[in-house]
């Protein structure tokens, strides 16, 4: 039984000197143990849910591994490398074909934009708000004859291209500079509008269009239905009216590949040589090589990632099972058979060669890949190097096929992650005990609130009662000495 403390006195009974509030203290902490063990089972749910979280992030990062292998990519990546980036860059990806290719650049492709004449204020209302309707459309302006000094065309024809023409309601509410800006922009249809203020002392600021996209075919034109006013400002038809001036003109790009002469509406091109992403960046002085060929490096990165996910996995379900005997720590999931067999299904699915595999690398030890005493995993990358330079397609074949390395995987580790999935089910049954003991908890704190104030109540009477027969004791004392002195003063 707990001292109850009667030699550290902190409140004391008016006539028993009894630690009222002592006493009870200790008996009520005799009467929490359940309440504190249902606190402890609720902290090693708490472990065991925060644990899994753990393991659930592993094993994505696991599954983020494996993507590039599993679609072949990771193994099959390409470096592109121009011999003068000042003019051209290139990226390689999968499925290039090794070699070198030759470049001449004639011209770049180019957006369009056009600038409408200044005005005093780029938030004065322009015209009287009455509705307007501005039409836009991109196409290709064709023949006649452009002057520089004006920014207009001569005898040309618009032809409309494949962009959605769009319509812009102009009224009242958005009748200025401004507004006009925000409402072509609002309207996301692949024209952008800006407002530069170019120093005049008069009319400084010039409303900017510009084709979102680059091309000879996306050449602007604006109709204007109402105000007129806004027509003034607006209207574009580079085969009639001009009221604004071209400063950029819409164009493609021109180039040459091995003497082969390329249009493409966009400075960056991706179906020229195919796994190739090209960006262009300026006229050619002389011819440009682009040099495709096989990359090692990310090959082996992609393996080393893979590698690295699948150790840091098995660290990790490692610790949080142990069950610490033998002097180790005791994980939140210690000796959990059901987080062990994550371990288990990982690591079966890598000791067994995929089947079907038509190279000579069959298994992970044929390309470096190999368990350690440890159960880890480890990567001899000379003999990595030689597999990816004698034959990458079965190197990645060896983790892409039906039954690679990463099919297998992959398809048991997106069963663990997927909502509702096995990690989550644990995870839920470890919440659904939560809930059972904080209602459990709930429960035990009313009837020791009950418990407490009863006992607090009888000691409390217990204390009055002393106190009443300690003040009887005292008269009765006094009585028996008065007729203790009368007794003798007869005699």
């Amino acid at each position: 039984m707990p001292a109850f403390g009667f030699g550290t006195i902190t409140s004391q009974g008016v006539g028993s000197n009894l630690n009222i509030a002592g006493i009870v203290d200790s008996l009520m902490a005799i009467e929490r143990i359940p309440l504190d063990r249902l606190a402890a089972q609720r902290t090693s749910f708490d472990a065991k849910i925060s644990s899994l979280g753990s393991i659930k992030s592993a094993l994505s990062t696991f599954e983020t591994a494996l993507a590039g292998l599993k679609s072949g990519t990771g193994i099959l990546s390409n470096q592109a490398v121009s011999s003068d980036t000042n003019f051209l860059t290139a990226t390689g990806t999968s499925g290039a074909i090794a070699g070198n290719y030759s470049f001449e650049i004639s011209q770049l492709a180019q957006r369009q934009k056009v600038v409408a004449t200044g005005q005093a204020d780029q938030t004065a209302t322009i015209g009287t708000g009455t509705s307007t309707t501005l039409t836009i459309d991109q196409g290709i302006i064709s023949g006649g004859t452009f002057d520089s000094a004006t920014g207009t065309y001569s005898g040309a024809t618009f032809t409309a291209g494949a962009t959605a023409s769009f319509d812009v309601v102009i009224d009242s509410t958005n009748n200025t500079l401004e507004g006009i800006r925000d409402a072509i922009n609002a309207a996301d249809g692949g024209v952008t509008a800006t407002i530069i203020n170019d120093g005049d002392a008069t009319n400084p600021y010039r409303l900017v269009l510009s084709s979102a996209n680059s091309g000879s075919s996306e050449s602007i034109r604006i109709g204007v239905a109402g105000e007129a006013d806004l027509s003034t400002l607006l209207s574009q038809d580079p085969a009639g009216t001009q009221n604004l001036s071209e400063k950029v003109t819409a164009q493609d790009a021109l180039f040459t590949v091995d003497g082969i002469d390329i249009i493409k509406s966009s400075n960056t091109v991706t179906d020229v040589i195919s796994g190739v992403t090209l960006d262009l960046s300026a006229v050619t002085t002389g011819p440009v090589t682009v040099a495709v060929s096989q990359d090692t490096d990310a090959a082996k990165t992609a393996i080393e990632s893979f590698i690295t996910a699948f150790n840091d996995l098995r660290e990790l379900i490692k610790a949080e099972t142990d069950s610490g005997f033998g002097g180790g720590t005791a994980g939140a999931l210690a000796s959990d058979s059901s987080t062990r067999q994550i371990l288990s299904l990982v690591r079966n699915a890598l000791s067994q060669a995929p089947t079907g595999i038509t190279g000579s690398y069959q298994n992970l030890s044929s390309i470096g890949v190999t368990f350690q005493r440890d159960g880890t995993l480890a990567l001899d990358e000379s003999v990595l190097n030689t597999a990816i330079q004698d034959d990458s397609t079965n190197v990645a074949e060896l983790f892409s096929a039906a039954d690679g390395y990463a099919t297998r995987l992959d398809d048991i580790v997106s069963t663990m992650l997927v909502f509702n999935g096995s990690i989550d089910l644990r995870t839920n049954a470890f919440k659904d005990r939560i809930s059972g003991i904080e209602d459990r908890e709930s429960e035990l704190e009313l009837r020791l609130e009950r418990v407490e104030s009863r006992l607090r109540s009888r000691f409390t009477a217990l204390d009055v009662l002393v106190a009443s027969l300690n003040s009887t004791n005292g008269a009765l004392s006094q009585q028996l000495g008065s007729l203790s002195a009368n007794f003798l003063a007869g005699r």
